[in-house]
């Protein structure tokens, strides 16, 4: 059953691009919200899926494992994003998500999805452009992967995630609070823990960044961190400028 919320999409990253009436058509077309408690999954990997998921509140890894349960992060979803609409057409993934925190989640049923985009077609183009977003963001982590050192994989990491936050209003520098530990960053980038713990060391050595409390990131020079890890806005974003280019 529904928990009905005033707004339940008020926060979505791509309520810019998706008309009142849409967004209100798709609070009637969400069929539950549901609680998931930190480190629980909310997909898995070859398990079909009927619905796909929007995340209200939280923060949330997408991840592949190997033969021996060792992870790999291969994307990372926040509050007011869609986070697998590539389900639609998959319906069983290839990939598992893991919630880091406590999470809500918005389940749209695939059925109700598709009479969406049958009454709405301009909800097609706005879900295209995110799905490629996404595919253009993965090739940026291929190649943090491929490219860049161990610092510069944790710097490029950090300035994603810091410029995906000041798109849509909630970074301005300082603090970034977001719900990973460094082990996290390890599984992000490609390294063990005890790597990511030397690069984070070596960040702090340097005045990059700090960390005031548990899980919460200070950036102190970014500029600094992008140049370490050649790092392009266009990573995180759909506008296609190639002036913003900041290697």
């Amino acid at each position: 059953m529904i928990v009905m919320c005033p707004e339940l999409y008020s926060e979505c990253t791509l309520r810019a691009e998706l008309s009142p009436e849409v967004l209100s058509a798709l609070e009637e077309a969400t069929s539950d919200v549901v609680t998931i408690e930190a480190g629980n999954d909310l997909v898995t990997s070859g398990e079909a899926v009927s619905h796909i998921h929007y995340l209200l509140r939280g923060t949330v890894v997408r991840y592949r494992e190997d033969k021996k349960g060792q992870r790999q992060v291969v994307g990372i979803g926040l509050h007011g994003e869609f986070l697998d609409i590539d389900s639609f057409q998959l319906r069983v993934p290839n990939y598992s998500m893991r919630s880091l925190d406590t999470a809500e989640v918005a389940k749209i049923p695939f059925d109700g999805l598709a009479a969406l985009l049958c009454r709405f077609p301009d909800m097609v183009r706005t879900l295209w452009t995110s799905t490629v977003s996404e595919g253009i963001a993965l090739q940026y982590w291929i190649f943090r992967i491929g490219r860049l050192r161990g610092e510069g994989r944790i710097a490029h990491l950090i300035c994603e995630l810091a410029e995906r936050l000041r798109q849509y209003g909630r970074f301005e520098g300082g603090a970034l609070n977001l719900p990973l530990r460094q082990c996290d960053y390890a599984e992000a980038c490609g390294m063990t823990p005890i790597h990511a713990n030397r690069c984070f060391a070596s960040l702090r050595e340097r005045g990059f960044v700090d960390v005031k409390r548990a899980r919460t990131l200070h950036v102190l020079a970014e500029p600094e961190l992008r140049k370490l890890a050649m790092f392009n806005v266009l990573a995180v974003s759909s506008e296609g400028d190639a002036s913003r280019n900041t290697k």
